[in-house]
């Protein structure tokens, strides 16, 4: 019995796949459906990134006519308790290069790319092996503050780049004091959205995940 009678005993294809290696076509031997799979993975994966950032940008346009109120928060950390940093830290910093793509440079641009990306850091960390209520509204109280201060900071320091001899501590205390209402108003809607939303947007999440990832 030749080789090539005993390949084909094994598959019907591996004659062809045989003689394709003899030519040096080292691909022949290879079946094409892995590729054609990790390629609509790929197309999936890109498709998901680009739902999650799009969503960001349109929520937080839909809410922009009200100060400090937003569910950009909420939705980073759904997606980092439901996805992961592979989807959701993408899908941030999309987001912050479109917004910057539609409003154009300022000192909120340095914010943004420190924050939302630290935001989608520190929720995945946190949510890596329990999900809570209580965690979660802590994490969006925490965060919160913390975007005030960084705000603040950038602010601060965009400023003393064009006035030398500026009294960085007195001008920050001024500035954040100045906008202490508004960032209250900001901890405080976290709190209630995170604390009424963050586990039914998972649970659809987790749904969500379940049907894309079986298919």
């Amino acid at each position: 019995m030749s080789e090539h009678r005993f390949l084909r005993k094994i598959s019907p294809h591996a004659g062809d796949n045989a003689a394709g290696a003899e030519k040096g076509g080292e691909g022949s031997l290879r079946p094409s459906r892995p590729r054609g799979k990790k390629g609509r993975l790929a197309a999936e994966y890109v498709v998901k990134v680009a739902v999650m950032s799009a969503l960001l940008t349109a929520l937080k346009f839909a809410l922009s006519f009200i100060p400090n109120v937003e569910v950009v928060t909420l939705l980073i950390m759904v997606y980092a308790a439901v996805f992961g940093a592979a989807y959701a830290l993408p899908a941030v910093l999309v987001f912050c290069a479109v917004e910057v793509a539609i409003y154009g440079a300022g000192s909120w641009v340095v914010l943004y790319f420190l924050y939302w990306p630290l935001l989608a850091v520190v929720s995945c960390l946190i949510f890596a092996r329990r999900r809570s209520v209580i965690a979660a509204v802590l994490t969006a109280a925490v965060m919160s503050v913390l975007f005030g201060v960084l705000s603040a900071c950038c602010d601060t320091l965009f400023v003393a780049a064009g006035f030398s001899g500026l009294d960085l501590a007195a001008y920050w205390t001024a500035y954040y004091v100045r906008g202490l209402y508004f960032d209250l108003v900001h901890v405080v809607s976290n709190l209630i959205v995170v604390a009424a939303l963050f586990v039914p947007l998972c649970a659809a999440g987790d749904r969500i995940k379940r049907g894309t990832f079986r298919s």
